[in-house]
């Protein structure tokens, strides 16, 4: 495994990992924490997963928001600058063998890349519909929740819905709270015919509602663009499911990169 930077912020940065065997082509890993907290260093042992099936790995980390300070748009701008790195400087890297994977906030960031390069992206519990959510959640308290951060992304289980912290995410990671901030925070309105293929996951009862990563695919069925979805059963949320849909993702890698 190699560091990088890709910008003059210490937080502008990438682990690469490389395979024994390469298959020609290539990962960003884009990890989780509500855009306030995490760190690429909690996505090794999915890197390492990833290597073995001969996948280029580059995990990034991207300026995290938090006390009024890196808030939306600086981590699209971040992984969008990342990726732009990568094409240059790292020869494996090629705008026609990448696709972006991540979960929870770096589901929704791999769906960014995703939509905006017309690249295939895989979402596990992507934090998606940032309007729809705040809309519904008007007498929602917010409230922080602080996970370990040494904790590996695929050993985290929020356990359920967490409307409190959802909601605190969201007004964590925006300068002001109204229509026009909510709407370009949300992934919807970057999906067009040119957007890339999707694998969407979510579980039926966790911090994220089901109902995103579904409403995700309908907008990307609507543009006759392949999506793919999994719904499982329980609470588990991002990564602490990926044992379950490893089969889906590697079948989805292969289908479209």
């Amino acid at each position: 495994m190699k560091t990088f930077t890709y910008g003059e912020d210490n937080l502008q940065a990438l682990d690469l990992y490389e395979p024994e065997e390469w298959n020609s082509k290539t990962l960003m890993l884009i990890h989780g924490g509500g855009w306030w907290q995490g760190d690429k260093g909690k996505e090794k042992e999915v890197a390492y997963r990833l290597t073995v099936e001969g996948y280029q790995v580059a995990a990034v980390n991207y300026r995290l928001a938090l006390q009024s300070k890196n808030l939306f748009p600086t981590q699209n701008e971040d992984v969008e600058t990342a990726y732009t790195w990568l094409i240059k400087n790292i020869p494996a890297f090629q705008e026609d063998n990448i696709a972006f994977i991540g979960g929870s906030t770096g589901g929704h960031l791999a769906s960014f890349l995703g939509l905006t390069k017309g690249r295939p992206f895989v979402s596990l519990s992507g934090l998606l519909d940032l309007k729809g959510f705040y809309e519904n959640h008007e007498k929602t308290i917010p409230k922080q929740l602080i996970i370990d951060p040494k904790l590996p992304s695929q050993k985290i289980d929020q356990e359920g819905a967490n409307n409190a912290y959802y909601k605190w995410i969201i007004e964590n990671l925006l300068d002001s709270i109204n229509d026009d901030n909510l709407e370009k925070a949300s992934i919807f309105s970057k999906v067009t015919e040119k957007s890339g293929p999707g694998l969407l996951c979510n579980s039926m009862n966790e911090i994220v509602p089901a109902y995103e990563h579904q409403r995700l695919a309908e907008l990307l069925r609507h543009q006759q663009i392949p999506v793919e979805t999994c719904l499982l059963s329980g609470s588990r949320h991002g990564e602490a499911y990926i044992d379950d849909v490893w089969p889906n993702i590697l079948n989805f890698l292969t289908r479209y990169i």
